[in-house]
């Protein structure tokens, strides 16, 4: 990524945007009915990022990181810039932009793993603790 985001782990929903507002004028975030299963998504060509209304605000706090690192790094969803390579890298650094390493590792202990009981104490989803936990694997040092 070029300049990091204003954003840290402990943040909400409504505080990343109130940030962002700021700290990155240019930069819309919206919120919208996206089709599907879809949560966010970013725009190029209109240098927005929309978020589905009808989600909760923690999975509205995640898609919006999400979409935040594909605006950082010029992914485009209207132009098939998201899957693949794209994708795994942009899963791995939210994941790393949302977990406090710290945290996690009392989070892992106090729930003894369990994902569910993990993703609520980090206020995170589920799929953020998955993609936290591969990075992990990815980096062990043998």
């Amino acid at each position: 990524m070029t300049n990091p985001l204003p954003i840290s782990p402990r943040m909400s929903y409504g505080q990343m945007r109130h940030v962002l507002s700021t700290a990155e004028p240019d930069l819309h975030v919206r919120s919208a009915q996206l089709p599907g299963k879809l949560d966010g998504l970013y725009c190029l060509s209109t240098n927005t990022v929309l978020i589905d209304w009808r989600i909760t605000y923690t999975r509205k706090r995640c898609a919006l990181v999400h979409e935040l690192v594909h605006w950082r790094h010029g992914d485009d969803a209207t132009h098939g810039c998201i899957g693949g390579r794209n994708e795994r890298r942009c899963r791995r650094e939210t994941a790393m932009l949302l977990i406090n390493p710290a945290e996690y590792a009392l989070a892992e202990r106090m729930y003894d793993g369990e994902p569910h009981q993990m993703a609520a104490e980090l206020n995170v989803t589920i799929q953020i603790i998955q993609d936290y936990r591969q990075w992990l694997h990815d980096n062990v040092t043998v």
